[in-house]
């Protein structure tokens, strides 16, 4: 007895499943791969899983002792065959639209299928150019990521700037006042940034305080955008601390 892979509708079936293959009359016998395929070309993509899994179900059921290695290497191979026939047609033949179509989507129902094998069913030689690619993929993120790194070292230091005695608020204090420093004439700010993290991420690059790395959180606190009543978060320049002004030089016109 053949091995039945797929769900068809039953004759005269009114409230059949939208995948169950065939039309009202049934499915005519041997035509099964044909309609599997027939259905695809009207399934989105995102539901390639749920019209696989449903077939899957019914050969499992129907085949308990088979594994699903046997259903998907049968989808794979006519997904692939058809795939070979539509790219074998006349390109000048008034369905060559449709051709183009139809092996777009079964293209990427094979790449839903090369995805979706997390227990390598895939034929031998495919497995091996899939691992290849994802060899290869591993491979070039690494070089991205290692000129990067190469990059981002141009810009570490050796030793940082030591800010003398307890003098972290006063060094932040000096930052914010660069912050709000605005250009003679056109009173546009000196510096502009929508955010305050390059401030305090430089404060915790380049400089230490009192011996050690200033953690970013700490750098991070004097930054909190915070109303007078909120006195729980950030942390406050003391007035104590505050010993310089950055005032503007007298340009004349």
């Amino acid at each position: 007895m053949p091995i039945r892979y797929f769900k068809c509708r039953k004759p005269f079936q009114i409230n059949a499943h939208p995948y169950e293959l065939g039309n009202i009359l049934g499915l005519k016998k041997g035509y099964d791969d044909n309609h599997f395929l027939l259905k695809l070309y009207s399934i989105d993509h995102s539901d390639f899983k749920s019209y696989y899994s449903f077939h899957l179900e019914y050969f499992s059921n129907r085949n308990p002792s088979t594994r699903e290695k046997i259903f998907f290497s049968h989808v794979w191979s006519i997904v692939n065959v058809r795939i070979g026939y539509f790219e074998t047609k006349d390109p000048f033949s008034a369905k060559h639209p449709r051709y183009v179509s139809n092996i777009q989507k079964l293209k990427e129902f094979r790449d839903f299928l090369s995805n979706y094998d997390y227990n390598n069913m895939l034929p031998q030689g495919e497995l091996i150019k899939k691992k290849d690619s994802i060899i290869a993929e591993l491979n070039r993120k690494l070089e991205q990521r290692d000129r990067r790194l190469k990059k981002l070292e141009e810009y570490e230091v050796s030793l940082k700037i030591m800010i003398q005695d307890d003098h972290l608020p006063t060094l932040i204090d000096l930052i914010h006042q660069i912050k709000e420093l605005t250009l003679p004439r056109s009173s546009r700010k000196l510096l502009k940034s929508d955010y305050d993290s390059p401030y305090y991420k430089l404060i915790s690059k380049y400089f230490s305080h009192q011996g050690k790395d200033i953690p970013i959180n700490t750098a991070r606190n004097y930054f909190v955008q915070k109303s007078a009543k909120d006195a729980t978060k950030g942390s406050k320049v003391p007035e104590d601390k505050k010993l310089f002004s950055i005032i503007p030089r007298m340009i004349k016109d």
